[in-house]
């Protein structure tokens, strides 16, 4: 599958409203919160197919340095399609 991910900027007093029943709440995070969330001991209230997207956002705006062991594999992963 091919996922398309588009950044929406949104007025800081938006207040999404789940109305379809696929999620039961929306919510905003800091960073850090975000980076907290992918340690295996974080009660984990997101979905795991929405971890790659987050993956991809923290690669694009810089929050995970190149200098990160692994960076590089995790960037061929992301768009080589065979993410496991």
């Amino acid at each position: 599958a091919v996922l398309f991910c588009y950044d929406l900027w949104l007025p800081e007093d938006f207040q999404p409203t789940p109305v379809d029943g696929e999620v039961e709440e929306f919510f905003l995070w800091e960073i850090d919160q975000i980076m907290e969330s992918f340690h295996p001991d974080c009660p984990d209230p997101i979905k795991p197919n929405c971890y790659v997207v987050i993956i991809h956002y923290l690669l694009r705006t810089g929050q995970v340095s190149p200098d990160v062991p692994g960076y590089l594999d995790l960037l061929r992963e992301l768009r080589s399609a065979q993410c496991r």
